[in-house]
């Protein structure tokens, strides 16, 4: 079996009370060749102490504060992480999940026995207290690499941060988390790396433990203006993506996920308008009108979303103009 070293980088803030068990299911991985970096998005805690004490015991792990003139936010520590990182493979891991033994092992054996690929992933299961009480599964809809793609878009695909283990040569030289986004940053980052045409597979196994019931580094509340928009940004390079490259899907589907981000872009449009300034609302109300240009629509569908979208900005009404279900193609007849 191989021997490359795996780096795993674990953004934290304010975790001290959670992080033991994260660091001990590191220590405590059949797979040996690891370093662990974990940065601190500014703690303050007794985060520093508590891993002081797993240095001294284990100089695989590290710790590391993130530059003062980086975002603050975990993007910004898992891109810091991946530039100071050494490993030939790449676990990105956060700060209050919790690994089982054979997480590494298992993910290295697929990728050095399938060298056409470029990340593994794996499955999951929730958990609030301990790992014995986990129940429900984090297992998408679909978990192969055929139309990956439109799947993704969708989200019937997707991948948790924690559960990939990446090639170190697919993500070199190419941009890594976008730290201006503070939601569906890490659903951007996937986004990208299958439109480069990575190979991946999923293994049908539970080999890590994602926690629930507090708050999350990233986590912010579905009332925050600046998370929506991160979400309606994120909708938004979809889009141009798409406009720019087919990435092999066939038309008729092109132009039903345009019509499906269009819709979504609409209900983030909305959302964040009745919670922010008309002034604010411009660049988005300017951005769906651009979209709708280059989207086939009947000459009802154009009138009423145009309508809903001026209602919207104007008075913060109009939500039933642009609400069509029909465009969202995750609702299945």
């Amino acid at each position: 079996m191989s021997n490359k070293l795996v780096s795993i980088i674990i953004p934290t803030y304010n975790r001290a009370d959670l992080l033991r068990e994260t660091l001990n299911s590191i220590a405590n991985q059949i797979y040996t060749n690891w370093e662990c970096l974990i940065i601190d998005d500014g703690s303050t805690d007794e985060t520093a102490g508590l891993i002081a004490g797993y240095i001294d015991k284990d100089k695989r792990f590290q710790y590391h504060q993130r530059p003062i003139d980086r975002i603050k936010g975990a993007n910004a520590c898992r891109n810091f992480g991946f530039e100071l990182s050494k490993g030939a493979y790449i676990k990105w891991f956060d700060s209050d999940d919790i690994m089982h033994p054979d997480f590494l092992k298992k993910q290295v054996a697929v990728l050095e026995k399938n060298k056409e690929l470029g990340f593994c992933a794996a499955f999951s299961k929730i958990f609030t207290k301990t790992i014995h009480d986990a129940s429900e599964d984090f297992i998408p809809q679909m978990i192969y690499d055929t139309n990956a793609l439109f799947h993704f878009i969708l989200g019937e695909l997707y991948f948790l941060t924690p559960s990939s283990l990446w090639k170190r040569e697919v993500l070199n030289d190419k941009e890594l988390f976008d730290e201006t986004l503070s939601n569906a940053q890490e659903t951007d980052f996937n986004f990208r790396r299958l439109t480069e045409n990575v190979r991946f597979c999923y293994i049908k196994d539970v080999l890590f433990f994602v926690r629930r019931g507090h708050k999350s580094i990233d986590s912010e509340a579905s009332t925050n203006p600046i998370s929506l928009q991160s979400q309606f940004d994120y909708f938004q390079k979809v889009y141009k993506a798409l406009n720019i490259n087919n990435y092999n899907i066939e038309k008729e589907k092109i132009e039903k996920l345009k019509q499906y981000i269009i819709y979504r872009k609409m209900h983030f449009f909305y959302e964040i308008r009745l919670l922010v300034k008309f002034n604010k609302s411009i660049k988005n109300f300017k951005s769906i009108l651009e979209n709708l240009k280059n989207v086939k629509l009947s000459y009802y569908d154009a009138v009423r979303l145009y309508v809903g979208i001026t209602v919207i900005i104007l008075t913060k009404k109009g939500f039933r103009l642009i609400h069509l279900k029909r465009f969202d193609i995750r609702i299945k007849d």
